[in-house]
């Protein structure tokens, strides 16, 4: 999409929502990011629709580009993306093994799991942590890393891979 001084490029993000994309302002090194990177808050990514692998994927995309600005769709600016990304897929990494130490632990609910990583977290935010860790558990289990008894869901039981 261009105009009169100005054209936008689509990157595809997939991962909050399937069809998830960013734009670029060319030649200015801006990335309007939309939903996928907010400066207050992480993104919530939720199944069936969102996918972690796709979002983690779409993150290291990001993080390879070389913008020096990021225009969320919400909150404000993103000043140094580069760090800031590094340090959103950290937190989502460690997110991912609290979620395997959960599993390995012996929780074997996702309710059980939230009460537990998310401790610290009110209570009301527990509906959107529950669907965040079912993303990373379809991710884990896509990878072999635990096993279910059935398709994935709120209300499935997980296990360690045999």
């Amino acid at each position: 999409l261009s105009g009169d001084g100005w054209a936008l490029t689509a990157v595809l993000t997939p991962g909050h929502t399937a069809n998830h994309a960013a734009f670029a302002l060319e030649g200015r090194d801006i990335l309007f990011s939309g939903d996928h990177v907010m400066a207050w808050s992480t993104s919530i990514v939720a199944p069936p629709d969102g996918s972690m692998a796709d979002y983690m994927e779409s993150l290291g995309r990001l993080i390879e580009r070389e913008d020096r600005l990021l225009l969320p769709g919400h909150g404000g600016p993103v000043a140094e993306p580069w760090t800031f990304l590094k340090a959103l897929k950290a937190h989502r990494l460690r997110r991912e093994q609290a979620v395997l130490a959960r599993v390995q632990a012996g929780d074997g609910r996702i309710a059980e799991m939230v009460k537990v990583i998310y401790r610290d977290t009110d209570p009301k935010l527990h509906g959107a942590a529950a669907l965040s860790v079912l993303a990373h558990i379809e991710d884990l289990l896509e990878r072999g890393e635990i096993a279910a008894d059935g398709p994935p869901s709120l209300a499935a039981h997980y296990r360690p891979a045999a």
